[in-house]
């Protein structure tokens, strides 16, 4: 019986422990990571100015080198104790699930790649318990629009030596719009997703690509090296009051012309496919050129 009191004590003294520090709660419309609790919180609700990294951070000799977008808004910090036993790429999944929900990944990173972890928790984010070895760091940013606003979201998850995981999130809203090349990072989704929007290109409604829709698959053919002999598949979706086989024949044009550019300009093997308003998404019944590699498709 002792032996049973002593354990029950324990288990209710670690369930007082992992409870949020008063006050904090999670920023709007971003989910903490199951079971985590916050242990560190800032709400700064007055406009100040907030650097939005956008890339690795390092040090050369006395300087150091974070760069990034600088903008001003209110700002909110939370950091996360993540269960034990949890992986850091679950934890960074669950973050980017919800942020590519609601707008799209600008910048990421993971283990050295990212630069330094002392960098990242005293000089970009002033938390020391983020302190971790290089290969123990993961981090990405988004742009997202929640609750109609729009906002920059920071996380930077890390495995401390101790083995304890942490995650921490930054919010800003900043007060003048900031606009990013969202397909910046679409070849690492498409690796990664099996799918990626080439966002900014849209079709009119006979199939044609305008020149700023052409320069965008440029642009984007330049990063699908990494792909090598894998056949991307590009399909083109367009959507009104045509009959379906004119929709699907125009936008059997625009998968045409796309695919030729790609495979052009990046020297990747591509197969083109038009599907006029037969295949909508949710929050995507829109005309779009979209990337696909279907070996690479998750299942829910």
């Amino acid at each position: 019986m002792k032996w049973f009191g002593f354990t029950f004590a324990v288990v209710a003294a670690s369930t007082a422990v992992a409870q949020d520090i008063p006050g904090a709660r999670d920023p709007d419309g971003i989910e903490r990571y199951p079971r985590s609790w916050i242990v560190e919180y800032e709400n700064v609700a007055e406009t100040l100015p907030y650097r939005f990294v956008t890339a690795p951070v390092d040090k050369i000799r006395q300087d150091l080198r974070i760069e990034g977008v600088r903008v001003s808004g209110p700002v909110q910090r939370v950091t996360y104790r993540i269960p034990d036993g949890e992986g850091l790429d679950d934890i960074v999944t669950h973050y980017r699930d919800i942020l590519e929900s609601v707008g799209s990944v600008v910048f990421s990173c993971e283990g050295p790649d990212c630069g330094r972890s002392t960098i990242w928790a005293h000089d970009v984010f002033g938390i020391p318990i983020l302190v971790a070895p290089n290969r123990s760091q993961r981090f990405l940013s988004a742009s997202a629009t929640i609750g109609g606003v729009a906002k920059l979201v920071s996380v930077y998850a890390v495995q401390r030596g101790n083995r304890r995981l942490y995650a921490h999130v930054e919010v800003v809203a900043p007060e003048n719009e900031v606009v990013f090349d969202t397909n910046r990072t679409l070849a690492e989704t498409l690796a990664r997703t099996g799918f990626a929007v080439i966002e900014g290109v849209v079709p009119d409604a006979v199939g044609t690509l305008a020149e700023e829709d052409i320069a965008r698959i440029e642009a984007v053919a330049s990063t699908l090296g990494a792909l090598g002999r894998e056949t991307v598949h590009v399909v083109c979706h367009l959507y009104g009051s045509a009959p379906v086989e004119e929709l699907k024949r125009a936008s059997e044009r625009c998968a045409s012309t796309a695919a030729e550019v790609l495979a052009r300009v990046g020297g990747v093997a591509t197969q083109a496919s038009g599907l006029g308003p037969l295949a909508p998404r949710e929050g995507l019944a829109e005309a779009r050129v979209e990337l696909v590699l279907p070996y690479r498709l998750r299942s829910e």
